[in-house]
C-alpha cells in the first residue's frame, strides 16, 4: 500500500464539511488517513504530508492525486454506449460470449473501474448480482464510491450499478473460499503488460494494477466455481500459456475472449 490519505473538497472544507459517511467507511475500512483540508492546495498537502498520493471527495466522486500530478477518478466509461446497445435490442460481444441470462450470479475477478461488471450486471436483469473483486485498494476505494455516486439519468444503469457487490481481495484468495458450483459465470479481464497505446486514458490505473500473470490453475478453479462457463478477455499473444476451449473475437477488435465450459 503506497502512503496516501484522504481529503474533503476545498468548498466542502470551508464550510467545515468533512468526508461523507461513505467515504469515512471506505477509508476505516482500507486504514486510509484522514486529514484536514485547511483550504490548502493539494501539492502542498502532499508535501507536507509526505504522501505518494491524496484523495480527494469531490461532488459525486473520489479523485486520486499523485504527487507527479496524474489523476484517477471513477467513470463508467464503455458501458454507457453499451448498455445503449443493449437497450437498442442489439448485441454487445461481452454478454454473449458470457451467455448472460436473467437472474444470472456473476464473478467478475477483476473489477477495475467496473465498467465489464455494470454491463453484466445490466444484462443479468433485476434479479441477477455481480460480485466484483479488486485487489488494489485504491482502485477498489474509488470504484466502490462511483458505483453509489455517480450521477446517471438512467434508472436502469443506476439499478445495474447498485446491483454490484464490490470487494478489496486478491482474486486467488477469494476463488480458494468458494465451494463448487457458487456462480453462474466466473469472468477475467487482466491488465496486459504490454499496453495498448491508444488507452492512454487508464494509464492513472495501470500504476495500480495486478501484473502476476493469471495461470491454468486459477481458470481450472474457477470452472469448478461456474455453473455454467469461464471468460477471459485478452489481446492477440498476451495469454499464449492458457488452453482454452473456445476463443472467440470481435470482428473489428484486436481483442478476443478465452471461454472455459463447465
Amino acid at each position: 500500500m503506497v502512503n496516501c490519505a484522504a481529503t474533503t473538497s476545498k468548498a466542502r472544507g470551508k464550510h467545515g464539511e468533512g468526508l461523507t459517511t461513505l467515504a469515512l467507511q471506505l477509508c476505516e475500512q482500507l486504514r486510509i488517513p484522514v486529514i484536514a483540508r485547511n483550504n490548502k492546495g493539494i501539492p502542498w498537502l502532499l508535501e507536507q504530508h509526505q504522501l505518494d498520493c491524496l484523495l480527494v471527495e469531490e461532488e459525486h466522486t473520489l479523485v486520486l492525486h499523485w504527487s507527479d500530478g496524474q489523476q484517477l477518478f471513477f467513470h463508467p466509461g464503455m458501458a454507457v454506449p453499451r448498455i445503449k446497445q443493449l437497450k437498442d435490442g442489439k448485441e454487445e460481444l461481452l454478454t454473449q460470449v458470457l451467455d448472460v441470462q436473467s437472474g444470472d450470479a456473476i464473478l467478475d475477478c477483476t473489477m477495475g473501474m467496473a465498467n465489464d461488471a455494470i454491463v453484466a450486471a445490466f444484462a443479468a436483469g433485476t434479479d441477477g448480482s455481480v460480485t466484483a473483486l479488486e485487489s488494489s485498494p485504491l482502485t477498489y476505494v474509488i470504484t466502490a464510491y462511483g458505483l453509489q455516486n455517480w450521477p446517471t439519468e438512467s434508472w436502469r444503469m443506476q439499478e445495474a450499478m447498485a446491483r454490484i457487490q464490490p470487494f478489496c481481495i486478491d482474486y486467488r484468495q477469494y476463488l480458494a473460499q468458494q465451494q463448487k458450483n457458487s456462480y453462474d459465470l466466473v469472468y477475467f479481464d487482466p491488465m496486459f503488460e504490454r499496453p495498448i497505446l491508444q488507452s492512454s486514458g487508464i494509464a492513472p490505473l495501470r500504476r495500480q494494477a495486478d501484473y502476476s500473470p493469471l495461470t491454468q490453475e486459477s481458470l481450472e478453479l474457477a470452472r469448478t466455481i461456474a455453473r455454467r462457463r469461464v471468460v477471459v478477455k485478452h489481446r492477440a499473444g498476451t495469454l499464449r500459456h492458457l488452453n482454452f476451449d473456445a476463443i472467440v473475437g470481435g470482428k473489428y477488435s484486436t481483442l478476443a475472449y478465452g471461454v472455459l465450459y463447465v
